[in-house]
């Protein structure tokens, strides 16, 4: 299987199974069906939404990809989808609106590490900050929402992925991959990689995609703090043991089934385990307190628990994407979680009550139709709820705080209870929705702040309806929007020439004391000038009296003696003498 990660909106994003935005890719690696060579070099690294921490890079944007919060991005520069037989790229994903978060026009470059938003390049080592929504920071615009045709040719496909990833579980064919060649790093390959010569002069590691099918030969290393071994054929975590100043661990893409030996990484910030085998966490987790950003999605977890995640009460941004998770409630025990990325798993109902710092969370791509366990969230600005079985999204509450809801593919029928329950609302998605009615449309109108909304794919919005030129219709009735389905909304033009206010008395006393400053300046400006022009010719006329040759010395035709010359008398006769003489 083939992942990677990027600099933006998540590190080590995964081109394989599926991608954040919910679209599933490849998921096979066995064999030789697929040319990992060529693969990996559409991989790239790192951790983005800003944060100042060490061993952080966030988004940003927010980010793992904020408000200068670390974050993970993903950079997925174009990606085969194997099921569908479609070659897609970013730009292309971002048409897709029932993925969740369309990518906005006009906030295209913000937003998150990083972790995606999260966001955490979020590229960035043990040593640099991450630029969060990297990372958000918050208020960035997520993208639009057009092509809703490609969308739901997809979306049958993108819904059948639990159920192929389960199969392919119990499946023994699972455990027959082609044994590869042992290949193993020499220390020298690493020193000659870095340019250096001394072992505790290297911090950072990039064996990524070299083939390796364990880890050995770094015990010299005991300074290194990014350590990146993706895209290898590695089957155990072991010999980090002397590399206790880790920072930063890759490890996503490889044939990882157990997490476990990384007890003596106590600095360790930055884990990524996506895309490999790994079905549950076990104590593998222990003794790493300061971890604060962890991906694990695209695995074969069946369940978390309490326990295992208690050790990480740091943590801040968290991806469980594309498992087969039916509970989420042990999340609870993590207090400073902001971030969290729960897609693709089989969720009907999710309690996140005492995640009090929550700032994004992705439930999209599950089976929800409770969410009242999101309720109460004081800091949450992000909901994306896409493709799930909500009738209604009463169950937030009335929150202050939600600045973007995203809830295409939905069963959601009515918008009335919108304005009073999320005020600040900036970016709504209710594309592929079940609203029949276009008079609920006028129910946004109190939405003051509301800036993006896609709502395509609604019944109301057949072509041969009422309301087929819908578009027109809502840009009467919701001025301020600045982008429609994914359009920018064309300003009509002010005709005639602008209003002036007329000046108050106070202003135009205020202009005729700057006039006079003016003026005064002028004046001493022109003063100087001239005095400085009288004493240049003054000094002129007297460099023209100096003689052209250098004067001789005083002397006297009459000589004296010693005694003579010492007497004040003698010495004016000289000196008057002299200038008779020369002057």
């Amino acid at each position: 299987m083939d992942s990677g990660t990027s600099s933006g909106s998540r590190s080590g994003a995964p081109n394989s199974i599926m991608s954040r935005s919910g679209f599933p890719e490849d998921t096979t690696r066995g064999g030789s069906s697929i040319n990992r060579k060529a693969s990996t070099n559409e991989r790239t690294n790192g951790i983005s939404r800003s944060s100042n921490q060490i061993g952080v890079p966030r988004s940003g944007h927010r980010g793992v990809q904020g408000g200068n919060r670390s974050g993970v991005s993903g950079n997925r520069s174009g990606v085969l989808d194997m099921r569908g037989g479609i070659s897609t790229t970013d730009k292309e994903r971002s048409d897709f609106p029932s993925s969740g978060r369309p990518s906005s026009g006009r906030h295209a470059s913000s937003r998150r590490p990083g972790a995606s938003r999260s966001g955490t390049d979020r590229s960035s080592g043990a040593h640099s900050g991450t630029d969060r929504r990297s990372a958000p920071s918050s208020g960035t615009r997520r993208g639009s929402a057009s092509g809703s045709g490609r969308s739901s040719a997809l979306s049958s496909t993108r819904s059948t992925y639990s159920d192929t990833l389960e199969s392919e579980i119990s499946q023994s064919a699972e455990f027959s991959e082609v044994p590869k060649p042992s290949r193993l790093i020499e220390p020298t390959e690493i020193l000659e990689q870095n340019h250096e010569k001394d072992f505790e002069k290297v911090y950072e590691i990039n064996l990524h995609a070299t083939d390796l099918t364990a880890i050995s030969n770094l015990e010299k290393f005991t300074k290194v703090r990014v350590l990146d071994l993706s895209c290898n054929f590695i089957e155990k975590i072991e010999n980090l043991e002397p590399n206790s100043d880790l920072r930063e661990l890759k490890l996503y893409d490889n044939r990882l089934r157990v997490v476990e030996r990384l007890r003596g990484c106590k600095e360790l910030s930055i884990l990524q385990l996506q895309h490999n085998k790994i079905r549950q966490i076990g104590k593998g987790l222990s003794g790493l307190s300061k971890l604060k950003h962890l991906r694990i999605d695209c695995n074969r977890l069946l369940k978390l628990e309490a326990a295992e995640l208690s050790c990480c009460s740091q943590l801040t941004t968290l991806d469980i994407s594309f498992n087969l998770l039916d509970n989420v409630s042990a999340l609870n025990y993590l207090p400073h979680l902001e971030e969290l990325l729960a897609a693709g798993n089989r969720l009907r109902s999710v309690d996140l009550s005492r995640c009090k710092r929550l700032q994004e969370v992705d439930l999209s791509h599950n089976k929800l139709t409770d969410i009242s366990g999101l309720r109460g969230l004081p800091n949450l600005q992000i909901v994306n709820l896409g493709t799930n079985q909500l009738a209604s999204l009463k169950g937030l509450g009335k929150s202050r705080s939600i600045q973007e809801i995203h809830a295409a593919e939905n069963k959601l029928t009515e918008l009335s209870y919108f304005p009073t329950n999320f005020p600040k609302l900036e970016i709504l998605n209710i594309t592929a929705s079940c609203i029949e009615d276009f008079d609920e449309v006028y129910q946004l109108e109190e939405l003051s702040e509301l800036a993006e909304l896609f709502i395509a794919g609604n019944p109301f919005s057949d072509p041969d309806g009422p309301h087929g030129h819908y578009m027109a219709e809502i840009q009467v009735i919701l001025p301020n929007l600045e982008i429609l389905d994914g359009a920018h909304v064309k300003r009509a033009a002010q005709k005639g020439a602008p209003l002036m206010r007329p000046m108050s008395a106070s202003t135009i006393i205020s202009v005729r004391q700057v006039e006079a400053q003016i003026k005064s300046s002028d004046s001493e400006m022109k003063n100087l000038e001239s005095s400085i022009l009288k004493k240049f010719d003054s000094l002129r006329e007297m460099y023209e009296t100096l003689p052209e040759r250098p004067l001789s010395p005083l002397t006297s035709e009459n000589s004296m003696d010693g005694q003579r010359k010492t007497r004040s008398r003698a010495r004016i006769q000289d000196a008057r003498k002299f200038a008779a003489e020369n002057f």
